[in-house]
């Protein structure tokens, strides 16, 4: 029973009619592990330290900047409180001044008003300041968040929460090099980073011959056997897909793969065995008893290799002779020729 393995799948385009595949799948543990190992090297003590004396540091810039808005707010009270005054005392009958006075209060108002909602905004954004004691729940994190994630207690869902306090969300990026892809972290205090990945070859990559091995046999095959191809491979310590040593059957199945021809090694002058036959009109079996009895002049490379022949002017002649005079060989051409006769009539 083969065990299932979880993973991420972006199905945008399947989910819009544009593809029948997803635009993304990654194994989730290719994902997790370098985030899991990432928020380890964040949360050490000596990194909590840092960041607790950076947001100490944050905070009393934050203390100077809320004074300076207190201060905005006081002098538009005191604007505010000073337009009322004049509007209280100025004479009801002068219509036009009271008009005037009056406006000149709501504007004030408008300003106070304004401000003090701009100084709330800016406290939110700004967060709710950390205490000792979270410090202090932070310190202890940093101590025991290895020892807590790994603790068999622990559920998905608690390390789930966990990431969710660090981090804000993760963008994959396929990048255009294959096999390699991008994590873009946004953590929650606004920081940013890439951390990239390496996607293991499967199992049909990882038995797949690299361009230029295949270009190399493609070059070699011109002017070389299968066996002094692998050879040349082996001298030269190169391993197969599986690590093992090259073979001629290995070269062979890789010429096919690919579309390589096998070499034409024959020199000018010389014939194959199905070659003389036809030349003869004899049987290929007669051949090779030439052969056999070192009648014809041969050369071959290996055992597994195909025979040459090469026919001087002579040598024709007299195999000509032997098979115009051989009884034997005129009843296998004539045999010969029935099948071909017959073949051809069906």
């Amino acid at each position: 029973m083969v065990a299932s393995i979880p993973t991420y799948e972006c199905n945008w385009r399947r989910r819009e009619a544009l593809s029948s595949h997803a635009c993304l799948h990654l194994r989730c543990d290719l994902a997790d592990e370098p985030i899991i190992r990432r928020v380890f090297e964040v949360i050490r003590p000596k990194q909590i330290e840092i960041a607790i004396k950076a947001m100490e540091e944050l905070q009393r810039r934050q203390g100077s900047i809320d004074t300076q808005w207190r201060m905005k707010i006081e002098r538009a009270q005191y604007e505010a409180q000073l337009a009322q005054r004049r509007y209280e005392e100025v004479d009801p009958s002068n219509r036009l001044v009271a008009a005037t006075l009056e406006r000149h209060w709501n504007e004030a108002l408008t300003k106070l008003e304004k401000i003090k909602e701009a100084f709330s905004k800016h406290q939110y954004q700004q967060g709710i300041p950390v205490t000792e004691e979270q410090k202090a729940e932070l310190r202890t994190l940093a101590h025991d968040l290895p020892r807590l994630w790994k603790a068999p207690t622990t559920k998905a869902k608690d390390r789930k929460r966990i990431l969710r306090l660090l981090i804000k969300d993760i963008t994959v990026e396929k990048l255009s090099i294959p096999k390699q892809l991008v994590l873009h972290v946004r953590w929650q205090g606004g920081a940013v980073e890439d951390i990239p990945v390496i996607v293991p070859f499967n199992r049909a990559d990882q038995i797949r011959y690299p361009e230029e091995i295949v270009e190399r046999i493609r070059v070699m095959a011109r002017e070389h056997t299968d066996a002094q191809i692998a050879s040349t491979f082996n001298q030269e310590k190169i391993k197969s897909a599986k690590g093992n040593i090259f073979t001629p059957s290995i070269i062979r199945w890789i010429r096919y793969k690919h579309h390589i021809l096998k070499p034409d090694l024959t020199r000018p002058n010389e014939l194959t065995v199905s070659e003389v036959a036809k030349k003869f009109a004899i049987s290929r079996y007669v051949v090779y008893y030439w052969i056999e009895h070192q009648i014809v002049p041969i050369r071959r490379l290996n055992a597994t290799s195909p025979y040459w022949i090469t026919l001087s002017p002579s040598k024709e002649k007299e195999l000509s002779e032997w098979v115009k005079n051989s009884s034997k060989i005129s009843k296998q051409r004539s045999h010969h020729s029935q099948t071909i006769t017959v073949g051809g009539a069906v």
